[in-house]
């Protein structure tokens, strides 16, 4: 089984500011050094697709998950980034937490709204684990929020400080 949200985030810029950010090495780096409280790193930029490597604390799961973790979880995000296309542009972001059955999927559109721009989340989270992944699932897609609403204050952020 697998959890299903939609989320929408606004980012206080521009959608052609927010496209330019997503098209540059330093966005990102930016992006996997701040999201979690211990820097990750972008692993690679090209062709429009950012991997990131990410470390998110174990605190984040609900307590009987934490009980089988044994370590903060390393997140691999590979965010596709679309062109913009007139008032719009589309995105995906696919994970998955190393050495977990975790995997975790989006797929998103950036708006123009006025002067600023709005995410539309499709979000999925799937938890292989049997008995306990359809409760677990919940609690995953809730983290995935949290992670999407902390990049939409970080990308208005680093817009902020060098567009």
């Amino acid at each position: 089984m697998t959890a299903r949200s939609e989320i929408t985030v606004t980012i206080n810029q521009p959608i052609e500011k927010v496209a330019q950010a997503y098209g540059t090495r330093e966005y990102w780096e930016f992006i996997a050094e701040k999201l979690s409280p211990e820097p990750g790193e972008l692993h690679e930029f090209a062709d429009s697709t950012a991997t990131l490597f990410e470390i998110l604390p174990k605190s984040i799961l609900p307590e009987a998950a934490q009980a089988m973790v044994s370590q903060d979880l390393k997140l691999k995000r590979v965010v596709n980034v679309g062109a913009l296309q007139g008032d719009t542009a589309e995105h995906t972001m696919t994970g998955d937490v190393k050495g977990t059955p975790v995997d975790l999927g989006a797929e998103y559109t950036a708006t123009r709204d006025g002067d600023n721009t709005t995410l539309n989340y499709e979000l999925e989270a799937k938890v292989n684990i049997p008995f306990m992944g359809a409760a677990l699932e919940p609690k995953v897609a809730d983290a995935l929020e949290e992670i999407v609403e902390n990049e939409a204050k970080l990308t208005d952020q680093w817009i902020s400080e060098n567009l």
